[in-house]
């Protein structure tokens, strides 16, 4: 029996010391990372009956929620064949905080830390403090115990917050290093303080000022030791089409321009978020030459339920790729899932969408909204995929009407920013991690994507959008014959009229310069 022990301690210690040795190293071997995002899993066991509580809820937040512990189950079965090295979870854990939510996730969470991965989350708008926290029966919604900041860490402490190397004393925000080298970033941008006073949870976030400092702190404690330091919210960083931050505010951290200027000079390169449901990879170049790329993924319960796997290889690359969950333990009425879920949200969404439109601040009538759903739909299911391709011809021209209205221009313009998918791609990029130029600045580049100027053609009267503010922008408008017809600036503002309502019919440059940068346009005045 003696012998039979020792034997037994023996192997399991030349098993110990061979996975250690297998271990992923910075710049050594390849670490293998996992992304996903909005999972919003809601424990079964809290829809008691279906029935029209839970229908109409569904109504008008169109989740696969009824499906969502079966996603869970399948992505964390799927990722625990995949051999991860470390997972990211950008926040939207629950559906809406439930602490049993919570609790079963957290276990999902431990079954693949039992075979080798690392997870770490951030909370997401809906997990913490949640008023909405509820089980369904029937006709019925139930109050039920939800997830405080404190009990967050402890639920998850073996995800995050027990590996911390440093924690904010502000926030739920930390800094873990599961690989030498190699640190996350993970911070906690939502507002929940206030969510039971107010009864609903805050949608929007932003920075709290000793959040951000504490940040560049870590990132630039990092640079000087010479790690490569990713960062994970839950809010989107960038704007991820032009128009996004003035139409839906709350998808974005405030002061989104400035921040990201801070914190992608302070020396960081990538940050993950969720949010917004979109597969989406968007990237802005500072003045001071430093690129910052915000990679949101989308939810796993809304179509098309998607999640990233990336290689962080041995020169620092970090090589990003996607996967869509295929199949669930779940009826999909003899459906494919990916069919199945593009079905639900393809059915669901125009009335959602006409219920948004027709109330303020859009407040469009009935027969304009009628016109304009479909094409609103088929936008946001383009971008929830990502690499949206090209709109039906349909959808063109309800854009074109819109970004004529005399009122609504500005959605016009988002919907087309949408359809005008920057690079790079969405689903596959390579991001290099190494410290190049990270010197201070903070002002952007300027470039034909990143400014509205409309109508173009006009009467004369111009709109500017640029996505700066707090940073003036010189105007000048020249004639054909290169002579100066006007001349002002932003003051500072991010939306400007230009009146040109003066000037003959005809074709005139503006140029905008200011700030490091300069950009020329052609307009027309009809």
């Amino acid at each position: 029996m003696k012998k039979f022990t020792l034997w037994t301690v023996l192997v399991g210690m030349v098993l110990t010391f061979s996975n250690l040795s297998l271990k992923a190293q910075l710049g050594v071997q390849d670490i293998k990372i996992g992304v996903v995002s909005d999972i919003h899993i809601f424990d079964s066991t809290l829809i008691i009956n279906d029935g029209p509580a839970l229908q109409q809820y569904l109504a008008y937040d169109r989740k696969l929620l009824k499906e969502s512990h079966a996603i869970a189950r399948s992505v964390i079965d799927s990722l625990k064949t995949l051999n991860l090295d470390i997972l990211l979870v950008a926040g939207d854990l629950t559906k809406d905080g439930e602490y049993l939510s919570m609790q079963t996730l957290a276990a999902m969470f431990q079954e693949l830390e039992n075979v080798g991965t690392e997870v770490f989350v951030v909370p997401g708008n809906h997990d913490i403090n949640n008023p909405h926290s509820v089980s369904y029966d029937g006709a019925s919604m139930t109050p039920i115990p939800g997830t405080s900041p404190a009990q967050f860490r402890t639920l998850f402490n073996n995800n995050g917050f027990g590996q911390a190397i440093v924690s904010d004393t502000a926030s739920l925000s930390y800094v873990a290093e599961p690989i030498a080298g190699l640190q996350i970033l993970a911070l906690d941008v939502c507002r929940y303080d206030s969510n039971y006073a107010i009864g609903s949870p805050e949608t929007g976030g932003g920075f709290k000022p000793q959040v951000l400092h504490w940040a560049l702190d870590r990132i630039a404690e990092a640079k000087a030791n010479g790690k490569v330091i990713i960062g994970i919210e839950h809010h989107n960083l960038l704007e991820h089409y032009l128009g996004q931050k003035s139409m839906f505010s709350e998808y974005i951290i405030d002061d989104w321009d400035t921040i990201s200027t801070m914190l992608a000079d302070a020396g960081l390169k990538v940050m993950f978020t969720g949010h917004y449901h979109a597969q989406d990879i968007i990237s802005k170049t500072t003045t001071s030459g430093n690129q910052i790329f915000d990679v949101e993924t989308g939810s796993l319960v809304t179509y098309p339920c998607p999640y990233r796997v990336m290689t962080l290889n041995t020169d620092t690359n970090l090589i990003i790729d996607g996967k869509r969950v295929t199949v669930i333990d779940f009826n999909t009425n003899g459906l494919p899932f990916q069919t199945y879920a593009r079905n639900y949200i393809e059915s669901g969404l125009p009335l959602l969408v006409n219920y948004i439109l027709t109330s303020p601040p859009y407040s469009l009538d009935s027969i304009t909204a009628s016109m304009v759903v479909p094409a609103v739909t088929e936008t946001f299911i383009a971008h929830y995929e990502g690499n949206e391709g090209t709109p039906s011809a349909q959808t063109q021209g309800v854009i074109q009407m819109l970004k004529v209205h005399p009122t609504h221009y500005a959605m016009g313009y988002a919907l087309e920013g949408i359809w005008n998918d920057a690079s790079p791609d969405d689903w596959t990029v390579t991001i290099d991690l190494a410290y190049q130029n990270t010197s201070i600045g903070y002002s952007s580049t300027l470039n034909t994507n990143s400014i509205l100027l409309f109508p173009n053609p006009s009467t004369g009267i111009f709109n500017l959008i640029t996505p700066f503010e707090n940073q003036n922008i010189f105007i000048q408008v020249f004639d054909g014959q290169g002579k100066e017809v006007k001349r002002l600036n932003t003051d500072n503002q991010k939306n400007t009229i230009i009146d040109l309502s003066s000037l003959q019919a005809g074709a005139y440059m503006i140029v905008l310069s200011g700030n490091g940068i300069k950009l020329s346009k052609k307009i027309v005045i009809e």
